[in-house]
């Protein structure tokens, strides 16, 4: 007798091929089999006639490592049909932690980690309080760099050693592999040559390298070069974050067509690189991304007072011109707090909001925030309108583009929902099959799930995920494909994405009816596991 049966639903199974009517078949953690089981028995039996069983969804660019203590149910992605998130990306991870705790993305709700813990004590203290959803690990070289005390360019011999030991370790304990954020501090600062020396390591444990460029304007060419090269020197994968080219930042002509054939020449020679793409017009990115490292590479102590001052202010007015450089411009409207703990009330705001709201010029309002966080700057994070739709529908229809949201899993009225000010952590992954597939007919159905299933499962080295087949984990997600609903409303952003029915997680049931059940089966997927 299996635990549960699935019968009567079209099996998208990962591959891209045609959907096809099959039943599903549960026992423990895994699928037990998958065709015509009408006569089999079942402690429970689900009459999904008509509906899609898929396997569940990955998220292979999330940030949810700064959310998981607040919410440790995954409210938002669980509905979604998310059943794994890989973390620790864009250079900065919550594990290891530093000495004084803190890491990733600006930590929301928690605060358990306060003191320095490997990434293995990480993943102990995560499982006994349980997660409803898996969780891979990469290791943030921003965040080796702060438990190293780098800031700058320069280390000595004896930090290196600090960073490469805890790079080792966290790859011991299970990490996939290492990220970089080179667009952020701490790693911005940090020669090509660290990189190199760095990503060397990976080789020695099969671990793949990922990595937010240097540049995704004027110089991404150069940015993506960098990249490539970390990548044929060590003989290891790599997976280019949101090779994204952002709208009117100055990019060279032909920008995207350039970067592609440059990642594909990589994978002619026998390399496997790839790249991913978010579902929005929006993307995330730190407030901080914008300054210059004249002022990130002061002294914390001296952050707020320098922020402060008008002179200082006055220079940074003209010395802001990087990352999203549409600020410099003046295109305010484009940008929208996501988050902050100093001033709750305007997350989800525009700036052009917060200026006539605080009755103030929106350079100001931008100082003020940051001074009242720092020294800790890179815990506040913007949303802003990043892509045109062209743009979106050719890199989310390419072969070489995986679908990932680049958000992290929030709620309604917890500690992270009430710090997310914008629908992306709600709808993101769901996004992709309402929007882009059903309603603009970018790409196929199936091959949307392959790009959400069993690219990233293969790519990432996330053995038995991915595929609806026999032996396979059962992560599973059940829903109507013309019921599922992405509720995109800027002035009501926090709403759950509607229609998922069932979510199965290492076979336990998770979201039964569309209603979470709080079980809390979710793994850590370790390296070589």
């Amino acid at each position: 007798m299996y635990d549960s049966l699935l019968l009567g639903g079209w099996v998208v199974d990962g591959t891209g091929n045609p959907a096809r009517r099959a039943d599903v078949a549960i026992q423990g953690d895994r699928i037990a089999a998958v065709g015509c089981l009408r006569t089999a028995q079942a402690k429970r039996v689900f009459d999904v006639t008509g509906k899609l069983i898929c396997p569940g969804f990955i998220d292979a660019h999330s940030h949810t490592d700064v959310t998981v203590e607040a919410n440790p149910y995954f409210e938002s992605t669980i509905r979604q049909g998310i059943t794994t998130e890989v973390v620790g990306n864009c250079g900065d991870s919550t594990a290891p932690v530093p000495p004084g705790g803190g890491g990733g993305f600006g930590r929301i709700g928690g605060g358990a980690a306060a003191q320095k813990r490997s990434l293995a004590e990480h993943m102990r203290f995560l499982e006994s309080r349980g997660m409803s959803a898996n969780l891979a690990w990469l290791v943030g070289d921003n965040t080796l760099r702060s438990i190293a005390g780098i800031k700058g360019p320069d280390y000595t011999p004896e930090q290196y050693q600090v960073m490469e030991r805890e790079l080792r370790k966290a790859l011991d304990d299970g990490a996939l592999g290492m990220s970089s954020g080179l667009e952020f501090e701490p790693g911005r600062a940090c020669r090509p040559e660290e990189l190199y020396q760095l990503t060397g390591v990976l080789k020695e444990y099969d671990a793949i390298y990922t990595s937010h460029i240097r540049n995704r304007d004027a110089g991404v060419l150069e940015a993506l070069e960098e990249f490539l090269h970390c990548i044929r020197l060590n003989g290891i994968r790599g997976e280019v974050s949101h090779m994204n080219i952002r709208h009117r930042t100055h990019a060279p002509d032909y920008a995207f067509d350039r970067c592609i054939a440059m990642i594909q020449q990589a994978r002619d020679d026998g390399f496997d690189v790839l790249t991913d793409m978010t579902p929005l017009n929006y993307g995330i990115g730190q407030m901080a991304g914008i300054l210059p490292q004249w002022l990130t590479g002061m002294p914390p102590e001296q952050l707020g007072p320098a922020l402060r001052d008008p002179q200082v202010r006055a220079r940074l007015r003209s010395d802001c011109d990087r990352y999203w450089r549409f600020i410099a411009a003046g295109e305010w409207d484009r940008v929208r707090m996501q988050n902050n703990r100093a001033f709750p009330e305007i997350n989800g705001m525009t700036f052009p909001e917060i200026s006539r709201l605080w009755n103030k010029d929106p350079w100001d309002c931008y100082f003020d925030i940051l001074a009242a966080v720092a020294p800790d700057l890179d815990s506040v994070v913007l949303v802003s309108y990043l892509f045109t739709d062209e743009h979106l529908k050719e890199t989310i229809s390419h072969p070489l583009y995986m679908l990932v949201v680049d958000g992290y899993s929030t709620d309604i009225e917890g500690p992270a929902g009430q710090a997310t000010g914008f629908p992306l952590h709600y709808i993101g992954m769901a996004w992709f099959l309402t929007h882009h597939v059903r309603e603009l007919h970018t790409l196929r159905l199936e091959e949307a799930v392959r790009k959400m299933t069993s690219m990233p499962a293969q790519h990432f080295g996330l053995s038995g995920r991915g595929l609806v087949h026999e032996g396979y984990f059962a992560d599973l997600c059940v829903f109507a494909y013309d019921k599922l609903e992405t509720p995109f409303d800027l002035d009501r952003p926090r709403q759950y994405t509607r229609g998922m029915d069932y979510v199965f997680v290492n076979g336990c049931l998770v979201l039964d009816g569309g209603v979470h059940l709080h079980t809390q089966p979710g793994r850590h997927l370790r390296r070589g596991q």
